[in-house]
């Protein structure tokens, strides 16, 4: 299970939020650059989680929030949500093979609309998912990159506590 208080808040919206998915865009890119990921997988990262955004936005309820946490040398982002139910059938029409019949892939929630999540198991590599939290609400995840993947040269060369504070500072940061 997720729980949230051990990740570092990035993003807080609400259903009268115009724009949530552009505004968590903006704010995660600031975030990653901050931990020093590479351009790509801070593209990658920020469309994966904006998507994740705008299919709680629409099919769920609030309170949302975006966390970003480091566990077990990954960066690991969660798009929390009011709903507790998780949602089933969702990628139904993506593993239908390519000779499917219309009536079967009518039978996905991936038919006309619903291509993000497509788009987010490209981008993640398979690595993304829902899971229900400590107190029975939904959280989508995905990993972002390995946490070994944000240093820097020069941050490679000094001492890994150090950059490991650095880090965790980042993460602090964001929380407060």
């Amino acid at each position: 299970m997720i729980s949230a208080p051990s990740a570092a808040l990035v993003y807080r919206w609400t259903d009268h939020t115009i724009n949530p998915p552009g505004e968590a865009r903006s704010i995660l890119r600031r975030v990653l650059k901050e931990l020093g990921l590479s351009d790509d997988v801070i593209s990658d990262g920020v469309l994966a989680v904006s998507e994740l955004v705008a299919n709680a936005h629409e099919h769920a309820c609030g309170p949302y929030e975006v966390h970003l946490r480091s566990v077990a040398g990954r960066y690991i982002c969660e798009i929390h949500d009011g709903k507790p139910l998780l949602p089933t059938g969702l990628y139904l029409a993506a593993v239908a093979s390519p000779e499917a019949t219309a009536s079967e892939a009518v039978s996905g929630l991936l038919t006309e609309r619903g291509w993000g999540l497509h788009i987010v198991n490209e981008l993640t590599q398979g690595q993304w998912g829902f899971q229900v939290t400590d107190w029975g609400t939904k959280a989508a995840w995905v990993v972002l990159a390995e946490a070994s993947a944000a240093r820097k040269p020069e941050a490679a060369r000094r001492d890994g506590r150090a950059e490991e504070a650095r880090r965790s500072d980042v993460l602090t940061k964001q929380s407060s």
